[in-house]
């Protein structure tokens, strides 16, 4: 039986089987492929290890690569801490994503790390978006409100966290956009926070900058106004704003 007209009859027919068995699983991968054609590798990936598709795309870091704008350069303006060296200028790229321009930067060195402490820097990099008021270092080292010791000490792990919380805006928000906005509501429009504590913005007495304040009208000038990102906007304030409950 294994030998038929001179050949191994019974190898060839085996061989045939095997190869028609990897055509078919080829082709499989093709159509696997084609249908997720409009999916990014890592949503793939994660739903590949077993995660459910709506989880994936919900943690997933937002593509800086097809960002529009991404050759435009913006800056976060140098200043002299206290230790009184002298700090560059921080160029910042339209298609980075919020969490490698805090990363980046000197100026945000504190509220980096706070942000990290809290688990609230991995939100960040996903694609949101996000609005981000960030804080620059002396106010985080130094809150003009009372902490028990220092904000990163143990005691204070959930109010950091509130806090930072605080500094995180669902959605989009440009200062034009944020301008018109105020204005629509009558000189004060409410922002949604990440943990639905809300974040109130108006214009200050010229009616030219934006300004946020919290439940009790406590208010925090803007430093750096709305720059750009992969995932949203990032300001700077003056200082750090106090949530209350």
């Amino acid at each position: 039986m294994r030998h038929l007209n001179g050949g191994n009859w019974a190898d060839k027919n085996y061989l045939k089987k095997i190869s028609i068995q990897i055509c078919g699983f080829i082709g499989l991968l093709s159509l696997v492929n084609c249908s997720n054609s409009g999916v990014p590798e890592h949503e793939r990936e994660c739903q590949w290890h077993g995660s459910p598709s709506w989880y994936c795309r919900h943690t997933a870091k937002v593509d800086t690569y097809y960002t529009k704008g991404s050759t435009k350069l913006y800056f976060i303006p140098s200043y002299n801490n206290v230790k009184e060296f002298p700090v560059p200028n921080m160029p910042v790229y339209a298609d980075e994503s919020l969490d490698q321009t805090v990363r980046a930067s000197i100026v945000l060195a504190d509220y980096t790390a706070a942000l990290r402490k809290t688990g609230l820097l991995s939100i960040i990099e996903r694609r949101g978006p996000y609005t981000l008021f960030a804080v620059p270092n002396a106010p985080m080292e130094k809150p003009k409100f009372f902490v028990n010791g220092s904000l990163m000490d143990v005691q204070n792990e959930s109010y950091l966290k509130r806090l930072m919380g605080y500094t995180i805006v669902f959605g989009s928000y440009s200062p034009e956009y944020l301008k018109k906005l105020v204005l629509q509501h009558n000189g004060t429009y409410t922002l949604t926070t990440y943990y639905n504590d809300p974040l109130y913005i108006s214009l200050d007495d010229t009616k030219q900058q934006l300004i946020v304040k919290n439940k009790v009208g406590e208010r925090n000038k803007i430093w750096v106004n709305g720059i750009p990102q992969a995932n949203g906007f990032i300001y700077v304030t003056q200082d750090l704003l106090n949530v209350v409950p």
